[in-house]
């Protein structure tokens, strides 16, 4: 019985994966707009409206990130939903906004008793 539960606890463990430096880029039309790190929001909304009016409002909650609304036709952006891991990211490609996710998430490479 406590091998089963000593195999159990390190297989959770093991799945859990903790953040560790990610980092919001926020880009528009190609140039970096902004970098929040997300270990220290735990929410925030950021509209990011274009001289002609056009928008997208990007949502941070716990430790990740998405385009919550935009005024894009085909709304590509919004389907993508949350990014959590680095290199993930999301365009708009009318819009030309681009959010990913950089850094690196903690591994646990084994454990001991």
């Amino acid at each position: 019985m406590l091998t089963i539960i000593s195999i159990t606890a390190s297989y959770l463990i093991n799945q859990r994966e903790a953040v560790d430096d990610l980092v919001l880029e926020i880009s528009r039309e190609g140039d970096l707009n902004q970098k929040i790190d997300l270990s220290t929001v735990r929410y925030k909304r950021i509209k990011i409206t274009d001289r002609n009016g056009h928008y997208n409002t990007v949502e941070i909650k716990d430790g990740q990130a998405r385009v919550k609304e935009a005024d894009c036709p085909n709304q590509i952006c919004v389907k993508t939903g949350w990014l959590s891991r680095p290199g993930q990211t999301s365009f708009c490609a009318p819009n030309r906004l681009m959010i990913t996710i950089k850094g690196q998430k903690k591994q646990v490479d084994t454990i001991t008793n």
